[in-house]
Order: C-alpha cells, then sequence, then structure tokens
C-alpha cells in the first residue's frame, strides 16, 4: 500500500468517528439514560452472527455489573440483519438492547475507539477483538472465574415443548453438536479455516447413540446434510416447529455439547454448559470454560512437512488470525481431525463428566505452560503492530486461562504438540 493510499485509508478512518457522527450517537442513545443511572453502551455492528451476539454483551455484563447499572448495547435492528431470539432472550435481562439504522454508528462499531465518558454516560467502543481481549485481562486476576447468563423460562419451556413433541423425556441424556461445514458463507473462503467434514463425525455420533443419547444437530438452511440417520439423531433447524428461539434451552438442557471454532460454541460458554470443542483453531481472543475441553485441528509446519509444536505455532503468531492465508504466511498448514480422533474425544468428554476419566495433569500443566510464556510476551513486547488495523493488536491469550483443559486424546495421537 502506498503512502498516499494509507494517507486516504487514514482519512475514511478519521471520518467515521467525526464529531458529527459521535454528537449524532450520543444524541439517538440518549433516549435511555437516565441521569441518576450510570450507563455504559458499546456497539456491535456483527451482531447478525451468533458468536458475537453471545459474547460481546456477556463480556460486557461482566466487565461493568458492578460499576454500572444499565448496559446498553447497539445493534441493527432484526428486520436488517436477523439476530438469534433465543440469544436475545438470554441477554435482555441483563443488557438493554438499542436498536440503530444509522450506518454510520455501526461503522464506528468496527473501530477501536477506547472509551467516552458523556455526562451519565460510558461509551465503551473498543471493537469486537478489544472487548474479548479486555476481558480476558478481567479474568486473569487473581481469583476470578467466568459467570454465566441463565435461560429464561420462556425458553426453557420452548425447548421443553419442542423435546416432549419428540419423546425426548427429561431423564433422556443429550447431547448437541454443532459442525461448520464450506457452505457456511461459501463466497467467503476465510471462513473456510474453521470448516469440518460432517462424515468424520459418524463413528462419534453412532457410539453417543449406541449410549443411549439423543444427538441434536443444529445449523442453518443450507448445512451439508449427515451422511447417517437414526431415530435419536435430529437436525433440528429442519424440524418444521423449530424457531431460534429454541436454541439457548436445547443448549441448557444438554450433557455436553460437541462444537468447532463457529458461532454457537459462544452459547455454551456464556451459559456455562460444557463443550468439547473439536476442530478447533489457535485464537487469542477465545477462552473455555472450567469443564471444557479442546482438541485442536492438526498443524504442520509448511518447511519440513512435521506436526507442529504449540510454543512455535504460538511465537510465529498463529493464533492471531482465523484464516489458512495468514496462517500458511506464519509457516504452517492445518488439517481436519480424523474421525477416530474425534471419536477419542468424546469418549474422553462422556467420561470426564462422569467423573471416570482421570486426567494427565502434567500434560495439561505443560499446556498451560506454555500459554504463559505466550501470555507473557504478549502482554509486554508482542507481535508488531499492524498500522493499518483499526484495532490494537491483542494483548491476551485465553487460552492460558488456569482452568482451560486440552483433551488427554489429542496430547496422545499429538505426543509432539507439547514439546
Amino acid at each position: 500500500m502506498t503512502t498516499e493510499q494509507n494517507s486516504s485509508r487514514a482519512e475514511k478512518l478519521s471520518n467515521i468517528l467525526a464529531p458529527e457522527n459521535v454528537t449524532a450517537f450520543v444524541q439517538e442513545i440518549s433516549g435511555y439514560l437516565s441521569p441518576e443511572t450510570s450507563s455504559v453502551a458499546h456497539i456491535m455492528p456483527l451482531a447478525w452472527r451468533i458468536g458475537h451476539l453471545a459474547m460481546e454483551p456477556h463480556a460486557l455484563w461482566e466487565l461493568f455489573r458492578e460499576s454500572h447499572r444499565q448496559r446498553i448495547i447497539v445493534i441493527p435492528p432484526a428486520t436488517r440483519a436477523h439476530h438469534s431470539a433465543g440469544v436475545r432472550a438470554v441477554l435482555e435481562p441483563f443488557v438493554t438492547i438499542a436498536e440503530t439504522t444509522n450506518r454510520q454508528t455501526m461503522l464506528m462499531g468496527h473501530m477501536d475507539a477506547g472509551t467516552l465518558s458523556v455526562g451519565p454516560l460510558t461509551w465503551y467502543q473498543r471493537g469486537p477483538a478489544g472487548l474479548l481481549d479486555d476481558y480476558i485481562k478481567f479474568l486473569n486476576e487473581i481469583g476470578r472465574q467466568p459467570r454465566h447468563f441463565p435461560v429464561p423460562e420462556t425458553v426453557s419451556a420452548a425447548a421443553q415443548a419442542f423435546c416432549e413433541r419428540r419423546g425426548i423425556s427429561s431423564t433422556n441424556r443429550i447431547v448437541v453438536l454443532n459442525v461448520r461445514d464450506h457452505n457456511f458463507l461459501p463466497d467467503q473462503e476465510t471462513h473456510f479455516y474453521r470448516t469440518a467434514d460432517i462424515a468424520t463425525y459418524e463413528p462419534a455420533v453412532r457410539h453417543l447413540l449406541d449410549q443411549g443419547y439423543w444427538v441434536l444437530r443444529t445449523g442453518i438452511a443450507g448445512s451439508v446434510d449427515a451422511p447417517f440417520a437414526h431415530p435419536r439423531f435430529l437436525d433440528i433447524w429442519k424440524e418444521p416447529d423449530y424457531t431460534d428461539l429454541l436454541d439457548p434451552g436445547l443448549i441448557a438442557r444438554a450433557r455436553f455439547g460437541i462444537t468447532c471454532s463457529s458461532g454457537p460454541e459462544a452459547v455454551f460458554r456464556i451459559l456455562g454448559v460444557p463443550q468439547l470443542m473439536v476442530n478447533g483453531v489457535l485464537q487469542s481472543g477465545m477462552w473455555m470454560n472450567p469443564q471444557d475441553k479442546l482438541v485442536f485441528k492438526t498443524y504442520h509446519a509448511i518447511d519440513d512437512g512435521k506436526p507442529a509444536r504449540l510454543h512455535a505455532l504460538l511465537m510465529q503468531g498463529v493464533a492471531l488470525f482465523s484464516d489458512t492465508d495468514n496462517v500458511a504466511r506464519s509457516g504452517f498448514t492445518v488439517e481436519d481431525n480424523t474421525a477416530d480422533e474425534i471419536l477419542e474425544a468424546v469418549i474422553e468428554m462422556d467420561a470426564s463428566l462422569s467423573k471416570e476419566h482421570h486426567p494427565d495433569e502434567s500434560a495439561n500443566r505443560r499446556f498451560l505452560e506454555i500459554g504463559a510464556d505466550y501470555q507473557a510476551f504478549i502482554s509486554s513486547t508482542g507481535h508488531p503492530a499492524d498500522r493499518r488495523s483499526v484495532v490494537r493488536r491483542q494483548t491476551q491469550y485465553g487460552y492460558a486461562l488456569p482452568w482451560t483443559q486440552l483433551a488427554d486424546s489429542y496430547v496422545k495421537s499429538h505426543p509432539e504438540f507439547l514439546e
């Protein structure tokens, strides 16, 4: 990019935060404010994506619940950018939802504009990644663990009725499955880094079915069909009475979830429902709950084809990216988990929740040590900042939080990962 192009881009970015746009935003939100109530507001342009709609308000609530009586998120209306009715219902008791059609306001939401106080209003605008970076830093304080949202009765009742119509009783065990496939935003290949093949999940799903579980698969219209069928396996979004109001209720009803690096896993996270993340990718801005387990995709070094080590992946900056091209520029390729790897991880997760699996504490201690070293690095020197970026460089590595668990099955099949 030339100096002239950089100058033009900087000018356009500065115009987004022009005084008249900031003034218009403050005036627009003023109707939600009271002089007697301290309020914090955060603009969320990506609310149509379920992961952002779940994690950003949760982080805002955690960060400001003790200092501000009102937490406000500013989002596009559902008529313009559809968002999950179920997640919205979970949020509404804890945050105020303000809708806007103002395009300039939404553009400001992508910016790392910092914090501005105007009367009773604190405008907190760190951008999506910055908000999560601040929240992970908050969790790093001694003695803290994440707190979770409950599911409102309306959502729980709807999920219960949905289950009862299919003969799923309150004593039946459920696993909720989410597999992100190539049909998700197929024109945007950057997302393919986080996709997987539903066919590789068949042995794990059949194992759960053999154990008496119901397996409920989340998805959207156009998702790749599962290559298997069973009376206790449901693609829930295909059911005639399905609405996205049900999602948090069904997730809360599950014994655990099988997830991947895709938006629905955030719903498990903010509700505190255990999840096994398979086909996971290294990401600085993600965090897990104490009962969760991580199974990363398989990374290889491009120069020699050997399996990658976690320390090298982190120091080369892989956790900063969410696309294959930048991971390749960092020196690595990535492969999906095999069917056997997914099956072994599911068996381990089920046994762990039953207290029948004894974890490899030395391996996980090593995993956390490597994470802590990387956390220290990015908290101080860190990777060089991209001056073209509208967000600050990330300063937190969420998988270094001390309760994070790497699945033992992953260490067994990738012994070099922790070397």
